[in-house]
């Protein structure tokens, strides 16, 4: 179980994105009277944190003011011609903002550059460098440009979010999580830091804080899926599969699930012993399943099959037939095997044996036929051919073990103990478990008894 739900666990894993305030400038921002205010006179307002400007620069300033609010464009045009080596860092910030507001990253990235190569304790202009460096995708860069930032003073909830952010994207769960719990304090109200540090928390498996810190996030917000799908995730970890499936209902019932998390829920289902419930989750699989979806559909049947849920295997693969007028060789011979179990399940051994026979004309390595074909002969005493099937089946690498040990069971209810030893030996080379172990010591001490 551990197993299958560390799978499920990677796999159904949501990415929940940071919200506006790591987006692109809003293009309103210039209309604000707040913060024009603070674009024109806070240069110089911090000593050594930014550069200053003149008398003539500010005037020259306020006239682009003016021309940014009517046309961005225009304004870059204007100023970048004006930037040289000699002019103040504080219009290569403006430059870049200009630049980070039309989305021109690259740009922005080198006039942000510019200014902290000319002013190197312009703290907002690492600041904003680290912002357009996330957007990027470059998260090492940005975590030493928005490390550099704090160091200078700027420690405000958004960098502490965006430096945790980095370090999560890159596996560096410990730093994350500590920048998270920084930009908490500074910024309570902020969902997405919440949500950086339960990942933080699921991914260094403390599972109860993780679905704690959900709990919260689900009473400010019960209609985000996301937190929802997440909190499911840790109740896996934390071995609470039925709790994450009451999650993934809900979720279901908000429209946010998918084929995965859907698939999910029937994994749970089927795992907990309770086929009925799995059927109603894999059929609204196949609803939603189109064809690079089908190999997904044609597990969940081998897996009724294999756990021996015969009905529902018959309904997924009938569904799945039903909606897809082609399917590919391979989703073909893996559902006729599902078939072919059931006919026999059912007692219609003459359905299963011709659909078994096909499967191996058209696949001779189909190991999984070939088994199912021996079991039947063993079944209906006759060793011979049965025996030549496993042996077939043992041939195949990747189905070598699995027909070792059918081999030697078949042979085991037939009463030869001594011929099934090599077998359970060889299958026990391949690769060893407690219950193979303990079979072949029985198995073993029944050879004994017999000469």
């Amino acid at each position: 179980m551990k197993k299958i739900l560390s799978i499920l666990i990677g796999a159904s894993l949501a990415t929940v994105s940071l919200n506006a305030q790591s987006r692109n400038l809003p293009t309103d921002m210039w209309n604000d009277p707040s913060f024009v205010k603070e674009f024109l006179g806070s240069y110089g307002f911090l000593a050594g944190a930014e550069p200053t400007l003149s008398e003539e620069e500010k005037e020259g300033l306020r006239a682009l003011v003016d021309l940014i609010k009517v046309s961005p464009k225009a304004a870059i045009q204007q100023l970048e011609p004006q930037i040289d080596s000699s002019s103040s860092a504080a219009f290569d910030f403006i430059l870049a903002n200009l630049y980070f507001q039309e989305a021109n990253l690259s740009k922005a990235e080198q006039y942000y550059t510019s200014a902290t190569i000319k002013h190197p304790d312009f703290r907002r202009a690492y600041k904003n460098l680290g912002l357009v460096q996330v957007q990027q995708g470059n998260f090492p860069k940005a975590i030493k440009t928005i490390s550099k930032s704090i160091e200078l003073g700027e420690s405000d909830g958004r960098s502490y979010g965006l430096l945790g952010y980095g370090y999560l994207t890159l596996e560096r769960y410990y730093p994350a999580e500590t920048a998270y719990r920084e930009a908490i304090l500074m910024q309570p109200d902020v969902a997405d830091w919440k949500v950086g540090l339960a990942r933080c928390l699921l991914e260094t498996e403390r599972y109860a804080d993780a679905i704690a810190l959900f709990d919260t996030l689900i009473k400010d917000d019960p209609n985000n899926t996301d937190y929802w799908i997440l909190q499911s995730n840790a109740y896996l970890g934390n071995e609470q599969p039925l709790r994450a499936a009451e999650n993934i209902e809900i979720t279901h019932r908000l429209g946010g699930t998918d084929l995965t998390t859907i698939s999910l829920l029937g994994d749970i289902y089927i795992n907990h012993d309770s086929p009925d419930l799995a059927l109603i989750a894999y059929l609204e699989a196949v609803k939603i399943a189109d064809n690079k979806d089908i190999k997904s559909l044609v597990r969940a049947a081998d897996l009724f099959a294999r756990t021996g849920n015969y009905e529902q295997a018959a309904s997924i693969a009938a569904d799945t037939r039903a909606k897809f007028n082609e399917i590919e060789k391979e989703n073909d011979l893996k559902l006729l095997t599902v078939e072919a179990k059931v006919a026999r399940a059912q007692g219609d051994d003459d359905a299963a044996v011709a659909t078994l026979n096909k499967i191996v004309e058209r696949d001779a390595l189909n190991g999984e036929a070939l088994i199912e074909l021996a079991n039947y002969y063993a079944e209906n005493e006759d060793m011979p051919k049965a025996i030549n099937r496993f042996e077939q089946a043992q041939k195949i690498e990747s189905y070598e073990r699995q027909a070792l040990v059918a081999h030697a069971q078949a042979r085991v209810r037939n009463g030869e103990y001594k011929a099934a030893m090599p077998l359970l030996r060889r299958a026990l080379s391949i690769e060893s478990d407690n219950n193979l172990e303990e079979y072949t010591q029985r198995v073993e001490r029944a050879a004994k008894n017999q000469s």
